[in-house]
């Protein structure tokens, strides 16, 4: 297996161990989501094994990281290495930090040249998302690549601990953790078992397409005490037919838009949806949207996103919230209820990929 600049023997000598903790926790009944090695700060090398299971080794606990993707760079500042990231992707926008921060291209065009030229550690990919001939390419310059692969709540939690392993801030990334399960457990008591509504989740309309089993948008709709009526495909990301969405006639429809939930995003929604005014949800007006960088990327932030849909889903059990719903979204002027803060969002091709 690959282990990059790492000779043989350290190698060995480190997985050894590895093998030995992983064996305690067996034992112990502990399950642990990144096999890391426990040693001194002065010990080296620093070894994690990433998403896509290969061991990661660094000579230094205070990397020079290259993040490639938005998700990536927002679990890295969630993980406690922001100041470890010297350079990001084109389309990396949040936190605020990273505008200061050196661009390196945006998928698919990495520069790879300047990736290299800066001389990093480590580069941060997103497996399944960043182009894998540029994966290829950084790999077989003899470059240091962590893969993450978040593509549920407890994939977003296995990427901030092992992030925060290989940048030397275990400490804050197991900080980041804890609040995440604390605040997802408060909305899985407060929505789950809410009276369960039927939901359409599109993330994209020609082709349209939607979420299945396995993907963290999913994830939110049973948090939020809805049944998407895709969720039995094994397919993450499918394609699906009209004639088959209005057989399984939707309770509500929800969308993501750069803009947030707005009366103007629900309005454009309704436009499209209209030539079809079977649609239980068409019928209702009970169509959302929801901002798009806080439902598509696998990171802490998934919850603001969460949160909302709880929150849409709840205004239509409750008539009374659900009518004023309905005015604003006849009268542009009055602002929903739930609706959000906006934030710099990227280019409309890129944002609404569900896996980054």
């Amino acid at each position: 297996m690959k282990t990059h600049s790492v000779p043989y023997k350290i190698l060995k000598s480190r997985l050894s161990r590895l093998m030995l903790v992983m064996a305690i926790a067996l034992v112990d009944g502990v399950l642990l989501p990144f096999s890391t090695a426990q040693a001194s700060e002065s010990d080296s090398p620093n070894c994690v094994t990433d998403m896509s299971g290969r061991p990661v080794c660094l000579s230094t606990r205070s990397p020079r990281i290259i993040s490639l993707s938005p998700g990536s760079t927002e679990l890295l500042f969630a993980a406690g290495a922001g100041d470890r990231v010297i350079a990001v992707d084109q389309h990396s926008d949040y936190p605020t930090n990273v505008f200061r921060l050196p661009r390196v291209g945006g998928y698919p065009n990495i520069n790879v040249e300047a990736i290299v030229g800066m001389s990093p550690d480590l580069v941060v990919i997103w497996k399944g998302g960043d182009s894998p001939t540029v994966i290829q390419q950084l790999e077989s310059l003899g470059v240091n690549t962590f893969h993450v692969n978040a593509v549920n709540f407890a994939g977003i939690e296995q990427a901030l601990l092992g992030l925060g392993t290989i940048a030397g801030t275990t400490e804050q990334a197991r900080k980041t953790v804890a609040a995440f399960q604390q605040r997802l457990a408060g909305l899985r008591r407060q929505y789950s078992e809410q009276r369960p509504l039927s939901v359409f989740f599109e993330i994209w309309r020609t082709p349209l397409m939607t979420v299945g089993n396995g993907l963290a948008i999913n994830d939110v709709i049973t948090l939020c005490g809805g049944r998407n009526i895709y969720g039995e495909l094994a397919e993450r990301t499918p394609r699906v037919g009209i004639e088959s969405l209005i057989s399984r006639n939707p309770q509500v429809i929800i969308g993501s838009n750069p803009k947030g939930d707005t009366p103007e995003t629900r309005k454009a929604l309704l436009d499209y949806w209209s030539q079809w005014q079977n649609l239980q949800a068409v019928e209702r007006h009970q169509l959302f949207s929801v901002p798009s960088d806080l439902i598509a990327r696998p990171t802490p932030r998934i919850l603001d996103g969460a949160e909302m849909i709880c929150r849409q889903l709840q205004a239509v059990r409750s008539a009374t919230k659900h009518s004023g719903y309905v005015v604003s979204q006849k009268n542009p002027m009055m602002r929903a209820h739930s609706e959000p803060v906006l934030r710099k969002q990227a280019p409309a091709n890129y944002q609404d990929h569900p896996l980054r």
